[in-house]
């Protein structure tokens, strides 16, 4: 029988099969995993904390307001015959805006009249009456009784004729209420009055603006009170002119807050050249509070606001940290920093909702 004799080319196959599966199985991945690990974490895009030179300001949402908005109504009731203006005509004091139904107003202007020639005869005739008894009087002629009694009656036809001027007065006056006409100089706006509506005394009609100047209107908040004063330049800036600043100057501020905002109606009186604003526009003020300044800023991108607390995350060693901080104006695209952050510091820019203190970020461009 032959003796068994080993095989010595199993050894190096079974190292090679042994060294394949340590390689499968990753024993031997360690490059891999340091690749992994170098490419692992949410991309950001990042900006430095820096200072930059402004000019204190307080920013605010308002709107365009005429100088005069004077609403035009009925003294009395009555038709409408005829509306003589349309909306946006330019209109001067005293111009005829809405004509009522007035026959029965001009019989009554007339009968009135009619009453005052009666009682202008009456009371010539007694004063006629008068001068004759007072020169027969003057010479013993009537007694002292007949010259009182035509001098009662004198009086009488005086009165009578007062009283008909004055209802001759209220009757004209009141035929010229059927004609409504503007109280100022302005623009139509607003105008509800049509042919045969039937209005009453106080209705509104229309309104009359005034805009040669216009008021920016805005609400002060209690905290910037101080930090507003009447001759306070202003800058004014409208959706509808975005190349445009008009200037403005604040007028008038409300000593008293508002019951329900709790802010102070504060008024810009604005010049309004060519009447291009009008009243109801939406308006953005910049008042400007202080001299130049160098203050620390970030894009607003940056700032996270969650239950009253601002932050932004800075990136140290690959990883986001996050720092509160005490924000102060907005300027432009950037909020200014009052501490919590030191002047170079990169900020994360992008994905902030996403990133939470100590997560791995890497930086692009």
């Amino acid at each position: 029988m032959n003796k068994w004799k080993p095989k010595y080319w199993i050894v190096p196959v079974i190292l090679v099969v042994a060294i394949t599966l340590a390689v499968r199985s990753g024993v031997f991945a360690f490059g891999k995993n340091e690749a992994k690990t170098v490419d692992s974490g949410l991309s950001v895009k990042v900006a430095d904390a820096a200072y930059i030179d402004v000019v204190p300001s307080l920013l605010f949402n308002g709107s365009i307001e005429g100088k005069i908005a004077a609403t035009v109504s009925a003294k009395i009731a009555g038709r409408i015959e005829q509306v003589l203006v349309e909306e946006g005509q330019d209109v001067k004091a005293g111009d005829p805006l809405v004509k009522l139904e007035a026959v029965e107003l001009a019989n009554s202007a007339r009968q009135a009249g009619d009453a005052v020639g009666k009682a202008q005869i009456n009371y010539e005739l007694a004063l006629n009456d008068y001068n004759r008894y007072q020169r027969l009087f003057d010479k013993g002629a009537v007694s002292e009784q007949q010259l009182d009694n035509i001098r009662a009656k004198l009086k009488t036809a005086e009165a009578d004729l007062s009283s008909a001027k004055a209802n001759q007065s209220s009757a004209e006056q009141q035929y010229g209420y059927g004609i409504i006409s503007a109280p100022v100089d302005g623009v139509v706006a607003s105008k509800n009055a049509t042919i045969g509506q039937v209005v009453s005394p106080g209705a509104a009609l229309m309104v009359v603006q005034d805009i040669d100047q216009v008021f920016a209107v805005i609400n002060v908040e209690q905290k910037d009170l101080g930090r507003v004063k009447v001759g306070q330049k202003a800058s004014v800036t409208i959706d509808a002119y975005p190349d445009k600043v008009f200037v403005g100057t604040v007028d008038i501020m409300n000593p008293e807050a508002g019951s329900a905002s709790r802010m102070f109606k504060t008024r810009i009186k604005v010049d309004n050249d060519g009447a291009i604003l009008k009243p109801g526009m939406f308006a953005k003020v910049e008042l400007t509070t202080g001299d130049s300044a160098a203050v620390l800023t970030v894009p607003q991108s940056a700032v996270v606001q969650k239950q009253g607390i601002y932050y932004v995350f800075t990136v140290e060693n690959g990883k986001a940290v996050r720092q509160q901080i005490e924000i102060g104006e907005v300027t432009g695209s950037t909020i200014v920093v009052k501490s919590g952050l030191q002047p170079g510091a990169k900020v994360i820019i992008t994905s902030t909702s996403r990133i939470k203190d100590g997560d791995a970020v890497r930086v692009i461009s």
